[in-house]
Parts: structure tokens; C-alpha cells; sequence
């Protein structure tokens, strides 16, 4: 029975990734091995391009949006468990695996205010994240960050700075504790 469900685990994923890449005409490139459980949503606006590695494991729902010719690149054997979003505007780089807890959202940009408040201009910076990141349940990841390999985000943490390789940061906005 465990293989009957692996087997269809695995053709859902494909017919997923399938889904995506016809939808975005293209835009998204990903291998067909792939544990996708739940929902997965892309969306491209613009120019934009989702690079997937190989064996993305996810529980669902994944939203990843690329907009205004923004580029993602999610390394090889990354996890992201239920309702993690990515959403890039310039440039979102996740090294190789990687695991992301409930929650997740990694932005690379805001919007611009001007003298009238909020305005349409989007104003960004790329994030990059390491090899064998690990981030804890509701972690918010914004414009400019990199975070080293090995670090380790804690829970309910707001990433605004620099990470160091094989630190632990947390809170808000996040510092090291280790």
C-alpha cells in the first residue's frame, strides 16, 4: 500500500508541475520528480521565471508569484510544509536543502510611498538563502536579506538583516542568540 501511495503522490506532482508549466507558458522550469501534496499555485506576471530544482517537497498550499521579470531559483531537495508563499519582484535564490516550517512568506520588495501614501512602484532587493537553511513556523523573510548556510531562523521571526552562516537568529526583528 505504501507504494500504491508513493506512486500516486508522485504522478499528482508531475501533473502538478505539468499544470504550472503550461499555465505560465513556459515560465516555470522544474524536473518531474517532484512530492508536491497539497496545492501548488504559481503565478508569473510580466517577464518573470520559477526555476525549480529537483525534488521539491511540499505539503501545501505553495504559492509562488513572480512578477515585473523577477527570478526564482529553488535549489534541489527544499521543503516547504503547509502555506509557505514566495513572491519576487527582482531576484529570490534558495540554495540546496533547505526546509521551511507552516507559514512562510519571503517577499523581496515593498512599495513605494510617496507624498500621497502607498504607490503602485514596487521597490526591491534580492534575497538569497544558503544551503541546509532550516526556518521555523510563521518566519517572514524580507527585501535585501542573505541568510548563510546552515542558519537557522526561529520561530515567528522577522528577517530584516544579514543572516551569518551557521547562526541561529530569532524574534522581532531578528537577532542572533547563537
Amino acid at each position: 500500500m505504501k507504494i500504491f501511495h508513493k506512486c500516486c503522490t508522485g504522478l499528482l506532482s508531475a501533473w502538478k508541475i505539468l499544470c504550472a508549466k503550461v499555465c505560465t507558458y513556459g515560465k516555470v522550469q522544474a524536473t518531474w520528480i517532484n512530492s508536491i501534496r497539497g496545492a501548488l499555485k504559481t503565478e508569473i506576471i510580466g517577464d518573470g521565471r520559477i526555476t525549480i530544482g529537483r525534488f521539491l517537497m511540499s505539503r501545501g498550499p505553495l504559492y509562488l508569484k513572480s512578477v515585473d521579470g523577477g527570478k526564482m531559483t529553488i535549489g534541489e531537495n527544499v521543503f516547504f510544509n503547509h502555506n509557505c508563499s514566495l513572491t519576487c519582484a527582482e531576484n529570490i535564490v534558495i540554495g540546496n536543502d533547505c526546509m521551511f516550517a507552516n507559514n512562510l512568506v519571503i517577499i523581496d520588495h515593498d512599495h513605494e510611498i510617496g507624498k500621497d501614501g502607498v504607490t503602485e512602484t514596487l521597490v526591491s532587493k534580492p534575497i538569497t538563502i544558503g544551503d541546509r537553511v532550516w526556518c521555523g513556523a510563521n518566519v517572514t523573510i524580507t527585501k535585501g536579506v542573505h541568510i548563510g548556510s546552515g542558519a537557522v531562523i526561529g520561530a515567528n521571526a522577522v528577517v530584516v538583516n544579514d543572516v551569518e552562516a551557521h547562526s541561529i537568529v530569532a524574534g522581532v526583528p531578528a537577532k542572533r542568540i547563537k
